[in-house]
Formats: C-alpha cells, structure tokens, sequence
C-alpha cells in the first residue's frame, strides 16, 4: 500500500436564512433547493458559521437557517493508475471547540466535475442527504485542530470511478437528519479555508497497480517485485 496527500480543489459555503411569520423550518430552511448565501474561498479566510443551523422568534415572527460547506477534490492523478483503498477526510478548526455534529454527503456543486469554480445559492441544494460518506463526528474540536471524517466505502467507490470527491459537510442534528430545532436553538462550527499550513485535504491509502505485463509469462496480477523492486515502481523490465 502507499499513502499520499490531496488538497480541496474548491471551498466554499452555501446558506439559507429564511424570515416568515410562520416558518416551517424542514420545508422552508433545510429542503430549499436554492439558498440565500454563496462565497467561494479563493484565499485564507475562517467562517465561523461553516456549519450552522438555527430558528430564533421574534415580534415579526420566525428565522431559521442552514449554512453547509461544499468542497471538491480532484484525485485523478491517483485513481488513473491505482485503486484508492483507504480515505480520511480533514477539516481544520483555529476557532473553540462546539457540541455541534457533523457528517460528509455526497456534493453535486461545483459543475458536479469540477468545472464550476465558483459557489452560487443554487448549489444549497446540490447535496444527497441519503448518501452519507461517513458517520458522524459527535462533536467540533477546535482551537487548532483537525476535524477528521473516516470516509466510508460508498465514498471510496466514487471516488475510483469518477477521480473526484464532491461533498458537503453539514450540521448533523438538524441539516442532516431532517428534524427541526426547537425555537431557540443555534449550533454552528467554524472552518479555516486556504490555511497556508493547515489545508482541508485528503489523506489516502491506495493500492498501486503495478508492472501492467505479463514478465516471462506470470501475469502481472501474480506479480509482487522484480529482482526485489516493487512493481508499482516499475515501468520497464529487462529494457521493455
């Protein structure tokens, strides 16, 4: 097995915020498919509601809101020649640490490929609530740490078919499990974009594919060195 390391591509964060004399925050907030806030992180910035739902009252009435982060990774130059065994999704935190849950979806921001680099309301909507690509994180540690997402088979397949992740990462009590918070209630978690040390990436552990012949007739699949190389690290044999 090897390891390597891939960078987010594309940040951002997409929200809803939602005022209403009565307000159904399932139907209004969280299941909008176009929101009312969309950045797109060029350069280092924290946003300390990267993650946040929340429903307040007032004399006018109701708000309520869902802010959710969109990212892209593009890990064609590993899935080309190998097979992506093993990821770990990490997100950083300068910021205190919260109570608040989160979890990995599969994303479709972004173009869905890629190609879109830049965030727009429509994408609030771009995400699979019903594909998860990890369990959920049971709370935010911060003051300068990672947050890591042990990201689960569905999301490993996707990424040897497709050679990209397109996720969210959401606010799992509320966002992500449908269920409306009681008035009153706001959780959130910030994130650091484009930290110049601390970068949201992707840890892999992939299988490489080796020597792609048959030498002296044993099938490439039988094959684990040659003359004590590896054949991952291969690409002639006796000149060929």
């Amino acid at each position: 097995m090897a390891t390597s390391t891939v960078n987010a591509l594309r940040q951002g964060v997409v929200g809803n915020a939602v005022t209403a004399a009565l307000l159904n925050w399932v139907t209004s907030v969280r299941n909008a498919s176009t929101g009312t806030y969309a950045i797109t992180y060029t350069s280092n910035n924290t946003s300390s509601s990267a993650l946040y739902a929340y429903y307040f009252s007032g004399r006018t009435g109701y708000s309520g809101g869902a802010y959710r982060t969109p990212l892209f990774f593009d890990v064609s130059s590993i899935t080309a020649t190998n097979t992506i065994t093993a990821a770990t999704l990490k997100v950083w935190n300068p910021s205190s640490s919260t109570a608040t849950q989160s979890i990995v979806v599969e994303g479709t921001a972004w173009g869905g490929n890629g190609t879109t680099t830049t965030l727009s309301t429509s994408d609030f909507g771009n995400l699979d609530f019903s594909t998860a690509y990890s369990s959920k994180n049971p709370s935010w540690d911060g003051g300068g740490q990672y947050n890591d997402f042990t990201l689960n088979a569905t999301a490993i397949s996707d990424m040897n078919t497709n050679g990209y992740l397109n996720c969210f990462v959401i606010e799992g009590d509320y966002d992500y499990d449908g269920q409306a918070p009681s008035v009153g209630t706001s959780v959130q978690a910030a994130i650091e974009f484009l930290d110049p040390t601390n970068k949201i990436k992707l840890d892999l552990t992939y299988s490489p594919s080796g020597y792609g012949n048959n030498p002296i007739g044993v099938a490439s699949a039988s094959v684990g060195e040659i003359l004590g190389v590896a054949t991952g690290s291969v690409s002639k044999f006796l000149g060929v």
